[in-house]
Protein backbone atom coordinates (compact mmCIF):
# COMPACT_ATOMS: atom_id res chain seq x y z
CA UNK A 1 0.00 0.00 0.00
CA UNK A 2 1.04 3.64 -0.24
CA UNK A 3 3.51 5.28 2.08
CA UNK A 4 1.53 8.28 3.28
CA UNK A 5 3.32 11.63 2.94
CA UNK A 6 1.98 14.32 5.25
CA UNK A 7 1.37 16.79 2.45
CA UNK A 8 -1.05 19.55 1.49
CA UNK A 9 -1.86 20.05 -2.19
CA UNK A 10 -3.59 23.31 -3.10
CA UNK A 11 -5.40 23.51 -6.43
CA UNK A 12 -5.24 27.13 -7.57
CA UNK A 13 -8.21 27.96 -9.82
CA UNK A 14 -9.96 31.07 -11.13
CA UNK A 15 -12.78 32.68 -9.20
CA UNK A 16 -16.32 32.07 -10.43
CA UNK A 17 -19.77 33.52 -9.85
CA UNK A 18 -21.49 30.12 -9.80
CA UNK A 19 -23.03 28.36 -6.78
CA UNK A 20 -19.45 27.86 -5.54
CA UNK A 21 -17.00 30.78 -5.87
CA UNK A 22 -14.39 28.87 -7.90
CA UNK A 23 -14.06 27.31 -11.37
CA UNK A 24 -13.67 23.66 -12.41
CA UNK A 25 -15.81 22.38 -9.53
CA UNK A 26 -16.35 18.81 -10.84
CA UNK A 27 -12.65 18.41 -11.70
CA UNK A 28 -11.56 19.68 -8.26
CA UNK A 29 -14.06 17.41 -6.49
CA UNK A 30 -12.55 14.35 -8.17
CA UNK A 31 -9.01 15.45 -7.28
CA UNK A 32 -9.98 15.91 -3.62
CA UNK A 33 -11.43 12.38 -3.52
CA UNK A 34 -8.40 10.84 -5.26
CA UNK A 35 -6.04 12.80 -3.00
CA UNK A 36 -7.70 11.47 0.15
CA UNK A 37 -7.33 7.95 -1.20
CA UNK A 38 -3.59 8.57 -1.62
CA UNK A 39 -3.12 10.09 1.81
CA UNK A 40 -2.96 13.69 0.59
CA UNK A 41 -4.94 16.67 1.87
CA UNK A 42 -6.20 18.33 -1.33
CA UNK A 43 -8.09 21.61 -1.27
CA UNK A 44 -9.11 24.43 -3.64
CA UNK A 45 -8.26 28.12 -3.37
CA UNK A 46 -8.23 31.30 -5.49
CA UNK A 47 -5.62 34.05 -5.80
CA UNK A 48 -7.47 36.75 -3.87
CA UNK A 49 -7.97 34.41 -0.90
CA UNK A 50 -4.21 34.39 -0.26
CA UNK A 51 -4.43 37.94 1.08
CA UNK A 52 -6.92 36.77 3.75
CA UNK A 53 -4.45 34.26 5.17
CA UNK A 54 -3.50 34.33 8.86
CA UNK A 55 -1.83 32.07 11.42
CA UNK A 56 -4.55 29.46 10.83
CA UNK A 57 -3.62 29.16 7.14
CA UNK A 58 -5.62 30.29 4.10
CA UNK A 59 -9.37 30.12 3.43
CA UNK A 60 -10.11 27.27 1.03
CA UNK A 61 -12.67 24.62 0.08
CA UNK A 62 -12.31 20.89 0.63
CA UNK A 63 -14.61 18.08 -0.42
CA UNK A 64 -15.31 15.91 2.62
CA UNK A 65 -18.01 13.35 3.35
CA UNK A 66 -19.81 14.10 0.10
CA UNK A 67 -19.99 17.88 0.37
CA UNK A 68 -17.92 21.04 -0.09
CA UNK A 69 -16.73 22.64 3.16
CA UNK A 70 -15.17 26.09 3.48
CA UNK A 71 -12.43 26.04 6.09
CA UNK A 72 -8.97 27.30 7.00
CA UNK A 73 -6.35 25.04 5.46
CA UNK A 74 -2.59 24.84 6.06
CA UNK A 75 -0.55 26.64 3.44
CA UNK A 76 0.20 24.28 0.53
CA UNK A 77 3.33 22.18 0.14
CA UNK A 78 2.48 21.77 -3.55
CA UNK A 79 0.41 24.04 -5.80
CA UNK A 80 -1.40 22.65 -8.83
CA UNK A 81 -1.86 25.85 -10.83
CA UNK A 82 -5.02 25.83 -12.98
CA UNK A 83 -5.55 29.60 -12.80
CA UNK A 84 -5.52 31.32 -16.20
CA UNK A 85 -4.49 34.97 -16.50
CA UNK A 86 -4.70 36.81 -19.79
CA UNK A 87 -2.87 40.11 -19.42
CA UNK A 88 0.28 41.58 -17.94
CA UNK A 89 -1.49 43.30 -15.03
CA UNK A 90 -3.17 40.05 -13.89
CA UNK A 91 0.11 38.20 -14.34
CA UNK A 92 1.96 40.63 -12.06
CA UNK A 93 -0.78 40.39 -9.43
CA UNK A 94 -0.62 36.60 -9.54
CA UNK A 95 3.16 36.63 -9.22
CA UNK A 96 3.00 39.05 -6.28
CA UNK A 97 0.41 37.02 -4.34
CA UNK A 98 2.17 33.68 -4.91
CA UNK A 99 5.49 35.23 -3.88
CA UNK A 100 3.82 36.36 -0.65
CA UNK A 101 2.52 32.81 -0.10
CA UNK A 102 6.00 31.34 -0.74
CA UNK A 103 7.53 33.69 1.84
CA UNK A 104 5.01 32.46 4.43
CA UNK A 105 5.50 28.78 3.58
CA UNK A 106 7.81 27.57 0.78
CA UNK A 107 5.94 25.41 -1.73
CA UNK A 108 6.69 23.46 -4.89
CA UNK A 109 4.79 24.03 -8.14
CA UNK A 110 3.42 20.80 -9.57
CA UNK A 111 4.55 22.39 -12.84
CA UNK A 112 5.62 25.74 -14.17
CA UNK A 113 3.44 27.18 -16.90
CA UNK A 114 4.64 27.77 -20.43
CA UNK A 115 5.61 31.23 -21.62
CA UNK A 116 2.85 31.68 -24.24
CA UNK A 117 2.21 30.51 -27.79
CA UNK A 118 4.90 32.61 -29.44
CA UNK A 119 7.68 31.55 -27.05
CA UNK A 120 6.66 27.88 -27.39
CA UNK A 121 6.64 28.18 -31.21
CA UNK A 122 10.13 29.71 -31.21
CA UNK A 123 11.43 26.98 -28.88
CA UNK A 124 9.95 24.14 -30.96
CA UNK A 125 11.45 25.64 -34.13
CA UNK A 126 14.84 24.68 -32.73
CA UNK A 127 13.87 21.01 -32.45
CA UNK A 128 14.42 19.63 -35.99
CA UNK A 129 12.04 16.66 -35.60
CA UNK A 130 9.23 19.02 -34.59
CA UNK A 131 10.06 22.07 -36.74
CA UNK A 132 8.92 20.42 -39.99
CA UNK A 133 5.45 19.95 -38.44
CA UNK A 134 5.02 23.61 -37.40
CA UNK A 135 2.90 25.95 -39.53
CA UNK A 136 4.71 29.15 -40.52
CA UNK A 137 3.88 31.68 -37.80
CA UNK A 138 4.46 35.43 -37.40
CA UNK A 139 3.50 38.08 -34.87
CA UNK A 140 0.75 40.32 -36.24
CA UNK A 141 2.26 43.76 -36.86
CA UNK A 142 -0.50 45.70 -38.58
CA UNK A 143 -2.32 46.22 -41.87
CA UNK A 144 0.72 46.42 -44.16
CA UNK A 145 2.15 43.14 -42.87
CA UNK A 146 -1.21 41.34 -43.20
CA UNK A 147 -1.57 42.73 -46.74
CA UNK A 148 1.84 41.27 -47.67
CA UNK A 149 0.93 37.97 -45.96
CA UNK A 150 -2.29 37.63 -48.01
CA UNK A 151 -0.41 38.31 -51.23
CA UNK A 152 2.19 35.66 -50.35
CA UNK A 153 -0.25 32.99 -49.06
CA UNK A 154 -2.92 32.65 -51.77
CA UNK A 155 -5.08 35.38 -50.21
CA UNK A 156 -5.69 33.55 -46.90
CA UNK A 157 -4.62 33.96 -43.28
CA UNK A 158 -5.55 32.59 -39.88
CA UNK A 159 -5.22 34.95 -36.89
CA UNK A 160 -5.37 33.96 -33.23
CA UNK A 161 -4.61 35.77 -29.95
CA UNK A 162 -1.14 35.05 -28.63
CA UNK A 163 -2.57 34.28 -25.19
CA UNK A 164 -6.04 33.07 -26.18
CA UNK A 165 -7.94 29.92 -25.20
CA UNK A 166 -10.88 27.83 -26.45
CA UNK A 167 -10.68 29.20 -30.01
CA UNK A 168 -12.02 32.62 -28.93
CA UNK A 169 -11.30 35.67 -31.13
CA UNK A 170 -9.82 33.59 -33.97
CA UNK A 171 -10.21 34.79 -37.58
CA UNK A 172 -10.04 33.18 -41.01
CA UNK A 173 -9.37 35.95 -43.53
CA UNK A 174 -9.89 35.39 -47.27
CA UNK A 175 -9.11 37.96 -49.96
CA UNK A 176 -11.09 37.36 -53.15
CA UNK A 177 -9.65 38.49 -56.49
CA UNK A 178 -10.45 40.06 -58.91
CA UNK A 179 -13.27 41.76 -56.92
CA UNK A 180 -10.76 42.78 -54.20
CA UNK A 181 -13.27 41.91 -51.48
CA UNK A 182 -12.35 40.40 -48.11
CA UNK A 183 -14.44 37.87 -46.21
CA UNK A 184 -13.85 37.07 -42.56
CA UNK A 185 -15.16 34.13 -40.54
CA UNK A 186 -14.38 34.43 -36.85
CA UNK A 187 -15.23 33.67 -33.26
CA UNK A 188 -16.13 36.40 -30.83
CA UNK A 189 -14.88 36.77 -27.26
CA UNK A 190 -17.99 34.83 -26.25
CA UNK A 191 -17.04 32.06 -28.72
CA UNK A 192 -19.93 32.62 -31.13
CA UNK A 193 -19.31 32.39 -34.89
CA UNK A 194 -19.65 35.57 -36.98
CA UNK A 195 -19.14 36.50 -40.63
CA UNK A 196 -18.13 39.83 -42.17
CA UNK A 197 -17.78 40.88 -45.79
CA UNK A 198 -15.86 43.93 -47.00
CA UNK A 199 -16.12 45.38 -50.50
CA UNK A 200 -12.41 46.27 -50.57
CA UNK A 201 -9.30 44.70 -49.11
CA UNK A 202 -8.38 47.99 -47.43
CA UNK A 203 -11.72 48.13 -45.56
CA UNK A 204 -11.16 44.55 -44.38
CA UNK A 205 -7.63 45.27 -43.20
CA UNK A 206 -8.82 48.32 -41.22
CA UNK A 207 -11.58 46.30 -39.53
CA UNK A 208 -9.20 43.41 -38.67
CA UNK A 209 -6.69 45.83 -37.17
CA UNK A 210 -9.47 47.31 -35.02
CA UNK A 211 -10.62 43.79 -34.03
CA UNK A 212 -7.17 42.90 -32.66
CA UNK A 213 -7.51 45.89 -30.33
CA UNK A 214 -3.76 46.25 -29.94
CA UNK A 215 -3.68 42.83 -28.25
CA UNK A 216 -0.87 40.53 -29.48
CA UNK A 217 -2.05 38.20 -32.27
CA UNK A 218 -0.31 35.51 -34.32
CA UNK A 219 -0.70 35.07 -38.09
CA UNK A 220 -0.56 31.64 -39.73
CA UNK A 221 -1.50 30.07 -43.07
CA UNK A 222 -5.09 28.83 -43.19
CA UNK A 223 -4.62 25.06 -43.16
CA UNK A 224 -7.32 22.77 -44.58
CA UNK A 225 -7.87 20.75 -41.44
CA UNK A 226 -11.40 19.58 -42.21
CA UNK A 227 -13.05 16.18 -42.42
CA UNK A 228 -14.61 14.88 -45.65
CA UNK A 229 -17.89 16.34 -44.30
CA UNK A 230 -16.31 19.78 -43.99
CA UNK A 231 -16.03 19.69 -40.18
CA UNK A 232 -12.88 21.27 -38.71
CA UNK A 233 -11.11 18.75 -36.46
CA UNK A 234 -7.95 18.34 -34.47
CA UNK A 235 -6.38 15.63 -32.33
CA UNK A 236 -5.88 16.38 -28.62
CA UNK A 237 -3.19 14.35 -26.85
CA UNK A 238 -2.82 14.49 -23.07
CA UNK A 239 0.75 13.92 -21.89
CA UNK A 240 1.27 13.62 -18.12
CA UNK A 241 3.89 12.67 -15.59
CA UNK A 242 2.83 9.66 -13.54
CA UNK A 243 3.40 8.46 -9.96
CA UNK A 244 7.00 7.57 -10.91
CA UNK A 245 7.68 11.07 -12.25
CA UNK A 246 7.87 9.81 -15.84
CA UNK A 247 6.12 11.13 -18.95
CA UNK A 248 3.37 8.94 -20.38
CA UNK A 249 0.74 9.37 -23.06
CA UNK A 250 -2.54 9.35 -21.12
CA UNK A 251 -4.93 9.55 -24.06
CA UNK A 252 -5.75 10.80 -27.55
CA UNK A 253 -9.09 12.07 -28.90
CA UNK A 254 -10.39 13.87 -31.98
CA UNK A 255 -12.36 17.08 -31.43
CA UNK A 256 -14.61 17.97 -34.36
CA UNK A 257 -16.42 21.28 -34.77
CA UNK A 258 -19.57 22.11 -36.71
CA UNK A 259 -19.12 22.87 -40.42
CA UNK A 260 -19.47 26.61 -39.90
CA UNK A 261 -17.49 26.81 -36.67
CA UNK A 262 -13.91 27.62 -37.86
CA UNK A 263 -12.32 25.77 -34.92
CA UNK A 264 -12.84 22.34 -33.41
CA UNK A 265 -12.82 23.39 -29.76
CA UNK A 266 -15.42 21.65 -27.58
CA UNK A 267 -16.22 24.97 -25.89
CA UNK A 268 -17.54 26.10 -29.25
CA UNK A 269 -20.02 23.21 -29.49
CA UNK A 270 -17.78 20.49 -30.95
CA UNK A 271 -17.96 16.71 -30.55
CA UNK A 272 -15.32 14.19 -29.43
CA UNK A 273 -14.35 10.89 -31.07
CA UNK A 274 -11.82 8.11 -30.58
CA UNK A 275 -8.74 9.16 -32.57
CA UNK A 276 -7.62 6.13 -34.58
CA UNK A 277 -11.05 5.05 -35.95
CA UNK A 278 -11.74 8.68 -36.95
CA UNK A 279 -8.40 9.07 -38.74
CA UNK A 280 -8.82 5.74 -40.56
CA UNK A 281 -12.31 6.76 -41.65
CA UNK A 282 -11.02 10.07 -43.00
CA UNK A 283 -7.68 9.04 -44.52
CA UNK A 284 -7.92 5.30 -45.13
CA UNK A 285 -6.31 2.54 -43.09
CA UNK A 286 -2.61 3.01 -43.89
CA UNK A 287 -2.69 6.84 -43.96
CA UNK A 288 -4.81 7.00 -40.79
CA UNK A 289 -2.44 4.68 -38.92
CA UNK A 290 0.58 6.64 -40.21
CA UNK A 291 -0.91 9.95 -38.99
CA UNK A 292 -1.67 8.44 -35.56
CA UNK A 293 1.90 7.06 -35.33
CA UNK A 294 3.38 10.47 -36.25
CA UNK A 295 1.21 12.17 -33.60
CA UNK A 296 2.28 9.60 -31.00
CA UNK A 297 5.99 10.07 -31.86
CA UNK A 298 5.79 13.87 -31.65
CA UNK A 299 3.80 13.68 -28.40
CA UNK A 300 6.52 11.62 -26.73
CA UNK A 301 9.21 14.03 -27.98
CA UNK A 302 7.74 17.48 -27.22
CA UNK A 303 7.30 17.45 -23.39
CA UNK A 304 10.86 16.50 -22.48
CA UNK A 305 12.20 18.97 -25.05
CA UNK A 306 10.09 21.84 -23.67
CA UNK A 307 11.28 21.04 -20.14
CA UNK A 308 14.84 21.82 -21.27
CA UNK A 309 13.60 25.30 -22.24
CA UNK A 310 10.91 26.19 -19.67
CA UNK A 311 11.69 24.07 -16.60
CA UNK A 312 9.82 21.19 -15.01
CA UNK A 313 6.34 20.45 -16.34
CA UNK A 314 3.65 18.01 -15.15
CA UNK A 315 1.16 17.76 -18.00
CA UNK A 316 0.61 19.12 -21.50
CA UNK A 317 -2.33 19.17 -23.87
CA UNK A 318 -0.93 18.85 -27.40
CA UNK A 319 -3.21 19.76 -30.32
CA UNK A 320 -2.43 18.39 -33.78
CA UNK A 321 -4.01 19.12 -37.13
CA UNK A 322 -4.16 16.56 -39.94
CA UNK A 323 -4.75 17.85 -43.47
CA UNK A 324 -6.43 16.02 -46.36
CA UNK A 325 -3.03 14.72 -47.53
CA UNK A 326 -2.44 13.13 -44.11
CA UNK A 327 0.24 15.64 -43.11
CA UNK A 328 0.44 16.25 -39.35
CA UNK A 329 0.75 19.79 -37.94
CA UNK A 330 1.55 20.88 -34.37
CA UNK A 331 -1.10 23.52 -33.61
CA UNK A 332 -1.01 24.24 -29.86
CA UNK A 333 0.74 23.27 -26.65
CA UNK A 334 -1.25 23.94 -23.46
CA UNK A 335 0.18 23.58 -19.95
CA UNK A 336 -3.28 23.77 -18.32
CA UNK A 337 -5.15 21.22 -20.44
CA UNK A 338 -8.79 20.20 -20.10
CA UNK A 339 -9.93 16.58 -20.07
CA UNK A 340 -13.53 16.76 -21.26
CA UNK A 341 -12.82 15.07 -24.62
CA UNK A 342 -11.77 11.85 -22.83
CA UNK A 343 -14.98 11.77 -20.81
CA UNK A 344 -17.04 12.40 -23.96
CA UNK A 345 -15.59 9.55 -26.02
CA UNK A 346 -16.57 6.96 -23.43
CA UNK A 347 -13.02 5.97 -22.45
CA UNK A 348 -13.28 5.57 -18.66
CA UNK A 349 -9.73 4.22 -18.26
CA UNK A 350 -8.16 7.27 -19.94
CA UNK A 351 -10.52 9.63 -18.07
CA UNK A 352 -9.54 8.00 -14.76
CA UNK A 353 -5.80 8.20 -15.51
CA UNK A 354 -6.12 11.86 -16.51
CA UNK A 355 -7.29 12.60 -12.94
CA UNK A 356 -5.06 10.13 -11.08
CA UNK A 357 -1.78 11.26 -12.66
CA UNK A 358 -1.56 14.82 -11.21
CA UNK A 359 -2.17 13.44 -7.73
CA UNK A 360 0.28 10.58 -8.29
CA UNK A 361 2.92 13.04 -9.49
CA UNK A 362 2.27 15.40 -6.55
CA UNK A 363 2.81 12.45 -4.23
CA UNK A 364 6.02 11.56 -6.07
CA UNK A 365 7.31 15.13 -5.59
CA UNK A 366 6.49 15.07 -1.86
CA UNK A 367 8.24 11.74 -1.36
CA UNK A 368 11.24 12.97 -3.40
CA UNK A 369 11.78 16.05 -1.24
CA UNK A 370 15.08 15.87 0.68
Amino acid sequence: MYKTPQGNVGILVSESSGPLPFAEVAFCRRLCIIGARHGLHVYVFCLSWIASGNAAGIPAYTFERGTWIRKWCPRPDIIYDRCLVHDRKQQLRKHRLLERLANEHPFVYLARGLAGKWAVYQALLECPEVAEHLPETALYQGQAQLDQWLQAHDGEAFLKPRNGTHGKRTLHVKWHLPRDEVRVVGRSGRNTVFRRRFSTKQAGLVWIDRFTGRQPFLVQPYLQLNSSDGEPFDVRVLMQKDAKGEWSLTGMAVRAGRKDSLTSNLHGGGTAHRALPYLIRELGKSEGKAAEAAIRKLSLLIPAYLETRFGRLAELGLDFGVDRQGRVWVLEVNSKPGRSSFFRIGDPETARRSLENPIGYARYLLLSKP
